[in-house]
């Protein structure tokens, strides 16, 4: 005597979605969470941008590929160290507030330094605690899943603790049991016909 296995409800909830989601053009799509990470490399290797970091504070003040974020950097520079401010202004001949030292201070010299200073030229010349440093651009797998919807539920859960979460799709060719796996689940529904 035969005996019928009852079919887990998830197994058929997980059939139907993956009727229905794009496998983005690709064969026996897999699902995967994704972030972008950044590692330390030399200058010109694999280098995707560079930042200027408070290494005391341990935050970053500038990044190469995010030019509007320049002024952190300057106001950062007027607030913890108006005698290298003084001294850039003079080097750069900024005159009319270098002149008087009694500008050190007020707003005339902190727009002028704010205004001039352009860290695409100067950021080889900035004082401690500040460092350059060279980053690579790197992609991490967090987690993989059968469904989008189950990667999606993932992000919606954990997107707190990573850098920004995205799907992507990649293939199990040349993975025999995953896709056996995959195919055996889609067979459990049929797929809705569209009028």
């Amino acid at each position: 005597m035969s005996q019928q296995i009852e079919i887990p409800a998830f197994l058929l909830e997980m059939s139907q979605q993956m009727h229905q989601q794009s496998n983005r053009c690709t064969a026996e799509p897999i699902w995967q969470v994704r972030c972008k990470r950044y590692l330390p490399t030399e200058e010109g290797y694999d280098e995707h941008h560079w930042e200027i970091a408070d290494t005391d504070g341990g935050t970053t003040l500038y990044r190469s590929d995010e030019s509007d974020i320049k002024q952190a950097l300057a106001e950062w520079l007027v607030e913890n160290d108006h005698q290298w401010c003084s001294n850039w202004l003079f080097d750069n001949d900024i005159d009319e507030v270098c002149h008087d030292v009694t500008h050190a201070f007020d707003e005339v010299f902190i727009n002028a330094f704010i205004d001039e200073f352009n860290v695409e030229s100067d950021h080889d010349q900035l004082p401690d605690p500040l460092k350059k440093f060279h980053l690579q651009e790197t992609e991490e797998v967090i987690k993989t899943c059968l469904t989008e919807a189950d990667a999606k539920a993932f992000i919606a859960r954990k997107q707190h603790d990573y850098p920004r979460l995205y799907t992507y799709v990649e293939s199990m060719v040349f993975c025999p049991q995953m896709i056996q796996l995959r195919n055996w689940i889609m067979s459990l529904t049929t797929p809705e016909v569209k009028a």
